[in-house]
């Protein structure tokens, strides 16, 4: 118990960052919060077993310390924002729990020695290169853990990996397959190409907006939009403030003010108001009660992953088809710009049917355009739209393509140069290159698998309280 004492007083930073090293992540994130046997928040269920508040704070907790330590000064709220560390957490913790799920299904079990060899190879519970029993039951004292319980996680942690394994192993690639996935990452090509821009001076007659309006007026819809004041409450006193909110609005007290006085929303600084918003803008669960209320009518408390709402409608705005002339300009401009490309291409096709293909210099002298060329580039290095860098990577030396569409015009292309694999250069890769494409391709086939589990699954967010 000395030492144990010197421990939690002395060295509680660097053991935590020790552990953080070599202790599966699924501990340090919560999997163990149930030692604590009591009724915690649920924050989403997976096929019906729950995920606690608890674990889902320790995950987020967990992200942002690795954030912090993998970037330093440079992390802040707007990266983690940027990130969505938060969703992040939870879709950690709801695939933990699929995995588990899809173990027990399969029977995947782990024997006694399996789960004694894992745990002695932490060099956290080591002492000298072996495993030390003092030691392992220290850290699991400090950490708060008993030994039955961080050897069942254990055992659920090894499970998973064997479950994975199940699904990964027998990944293999031929000598073929690792020598064209080289060639296609490192092959250099050089392009000669000219670009053509749309036509910009393009006339519009009445007659032709008149004539697309009533052939496309259902895609100028406005949608249906309504205005909303709400009150947003979350937290383990949601439901009493819920009901002191609900008790104050029967007798008559304004809304804006209650609004103003409870929420836990940016918005209760205008009163609760949310502004116009068409459906799809606002979560399933909320834009259900509220596009169904009538203007003045407040909603029953509704639930939603950020907590709770009350819901009053302001002001309700039909859909409508709007007149020919609120849109003139909009469809106008839409048929200079599919005219312009329509002509454009017209004159590129019926300009290149005239020259030799090879020709491309009498070509861009015809068409008034400057001749480029790119220098040599790996796939994914050149300035060019991909579509029209995948085209060049198909053609032989001296062969030209063209018109081809790309976001600024149409091009013309002619392949200059192409430079090949560096046999050397891929004998000393190979190794280190094989590996890194195994590694992509089972990380490839894990996902794809992972998703179809996911797709599967009835999984409900609760909100995050």
């Amino acid at each position: 118990m000395v030492m144990l004492k010197a421990m939690r007083k002395k060295t509680r930073m660097i053991l935590w960052g020790t552990i953080i090293l070599v202790i599966p992540t699924f501990i340090l994130a919560g999997a163990l919060v149930g030692l604590k046997e009591r009724r915690l928040n649920l924050v989403a269920a997976v096929n019906g077993k729950g995920i606690t508040g608890e674990a889902y704070y320790k995950e987020v907790e967990r992200l942002y310390r690795e954030m912090r330590e993998g970037m330093g000064d440079k992390f802040n709220e707007e990266i983690a924002k940027i990130l969505n560390l938060e969703e992040a957490a939870l879709n950690i913790l709801i695939e933990r729990e699929l995995l588990l799920q899809e173990v027990k299904r399969k029977r995947i079990g782990v024997s006694d020695q399996e789960l004694r060899e894992e745990i002695r190879s932490y060099p956290a519970f080591q002492k000298e290169g072996k495993f030390d029993k003092e030691t392992y039951f220290a850290l699991l004292d400090w950490l708060g853990y008993t030994p039955q319980k961080f050897e069942e996680e254990m055992s659920k942690e090894i499970s998973i990996t064997k479950l994975k394994n199940l699904i990964l192993d027998g990944i293999e690639m031929s000598e073929k397959e690792i020598r064209d996935e080289y060639l296609k990452r490192n092959e250099e090509i050089e392009i000669e190409y000219l670009l053509i821009a749309p036509a910009k001076e393009v006339r519009i007659d009445q007659k032709e907006i008149e004539k697309y309006y009533q052939e496309n007026k259902e895609s100028y819809r406005v949608p249906e939009k309504i205005r909303v004041r709400h009150v947003l409450i979350k937290g383990r006193e949601a439901r009493e403030r819920i009901k002191e909110i609900t008790r104050r609005l029967g007798k008559e007290e304004d809304f804006e003010k209650l609004a103003k006085e409870f929420s836990q929303c940016p918005s209760k600084e205008k009163g609760g108001d949310l502004g116009f918003f068409k459906r799809g803008d606002m979560v399933e669960e909320f834009e259900g009660v509220a596009f169904g209320l009538e203007e003045g009518q407040i909603s029953r408390p509704v639930k939603s992953r950020f907590g709770y709402h009350i819901i009053k409608l302001e002001e309700k705005k039909e859909s409508y088809i709007p007149p020919l002339d609120e849109v003139k300009e909009k469809i106008k401009r839409t048929l200079k710009e599919e005219k312009g490309w329509r002509i454009t291409k017209e004159r590129t096709r019926e300009v290149t049917k005239e020259i030799e293909k090879e020709d491309l210099r009498v070509l861009a002298k015809r068409l008034s355009v400057e001749i480029k060329e790119t220098g040599l580039f790996k796939r994914g290095e050149s300035n060019l739209p991909q579509e029209i860098e995948e085209e060049a990577l198909g053609l032989k030396v001296g062969e030209v393509k063209g018109p081809l569409r790309g976001r600024d015009g149409y091009y013309i292309i002619r392949l200059i140069k192409r430079k090949g694999m560096d046999k050397e250069r891929f004998a000393e890769e190979k190794e280190a290159f094989t590996k890194d494409f195994i590694q992509k391709k089972k990380a490839l086939v894990y996902s794809q698998w992972y998703r179809n589990l996911y797709q599967k699954a009835k999984i409900k967010i609760h909100p995050i309280r």
